[in-house]
């Protein structure tokens, strides 16, 4: 038989003395403890995409890079792609290339070269140039950073420079000749480099309008353009039971595209 109600009154007592002592606790800690609200939320303390809190006391990537003088946020502004997707990698080991040295900038190459060095402490960074004189003449300047000389545009090179420095790249960044046939040739070949979860971006998408970078000034469509490639890609993740035809095979392990100004995102899947 069930305790009589009388037996059950110190155990209601005890048990509501509990709860205000909890309450009170709380209240004193201002709420639940942070490390709580991570477990609750499902974020985990390892987290791949989004901005951090915990880099909030040193400078952003936007400080870092406004230092050196890099493009990426003088005439661009792409400190808010990069800050919303690169802060998480920031304290972790990550293998990085970036298509571009700079040797076609008025104040030469090397902004944005020091400027991954200083955001990322432990960066295995990684060059594709073109202009492979200019490379050489800057190579004691950039013996951080392993640079490979070639035509972005050119599968074979591409395919030579995965088999030489890997398929395990967590960040690979377009920034090079900002050609359609170079665009769009980068990333098709180079996507299989990038690691599940990683992240390749690709800037001056501006030039999907202008001509003489092979752009379609009218937007008519009628041009094979990157920005007209991105929103292939954006109907291939609609691709389903029924669907259409997928017109890239880049986007079969593609989680998704963001996009902003002049730059976007592709983010491969986890796995």
């Amino acid at each position: 038989m069930g305790a009589s109600g009388p037996n059950r009154l110190p155990l209601l007592l005890a048990a509501f003395g509990v709860l205000l002592l909890i309450a009170t606790l709380f209240h004193q800690f201002n709420g639940v403890p942070e490390s709580w609200r991570t477990s609750f939320s499902g974020d985990g303390g390892d987290r791949h995409h989004g901005s951090d809190s915990h880099t909030a006391s040193r400078p952003s990537f936007y400080e870092v890079a406004l230092s050196y003088g890099t493009d990426k946020v003088t005439t661009h502004h792409y400190h808010h792609m990069y800050q919303k997707y690169l802060s998480p990698y920031r304290d972790k080991h990550l293998k990085m290339l970036e298509i571009g040295l700079g040797c076609d900038m008025s104040y030469g190459p090397g902004a944005s070269f020091y400027t991954w060095l200083e955001y990322f402490p432990y960066v295995d960074l990684y060059f594709i140039e073109y202009d492979a004189a200019c490379a050489e003449k800057w190579a004691a300047n950039t013996t951080d950073a392993t640079i490979f000389t070639g035509d972005q545009a050119d599968v074979d090179f591409l395919n030579t420079f995965m088999e030489e420095a890997g398929t395990n790249f967590d960040v690979i960044i377009d920034d090079g000749g900002h050609r359609m046939n170079q665009q769009i040739t980068s990333l098709e070949t180079l996507w299989k480099a990038v690691v599940p979860g990683g992240i390749y971006f690709c800037e001056d998408l501006q030039t999907s309008y202008w001509e003489n970078y092979g752009g379609d000034r009218s937007n008519s469509g009628k041009k094979k353009t990157m920005m007209g490639m991105v929103k292939e890609l954006l109907d291939d993740l609609h691709v389903g039971p029924g669907g259409h035809k997928r017109k890239h095979e880049v986007s079969v392990d593609m989680a998704f595209v963001d996009c902003m100004e002049e730059v976007c995102a592709f983010v491969k899947k986890e796995s």
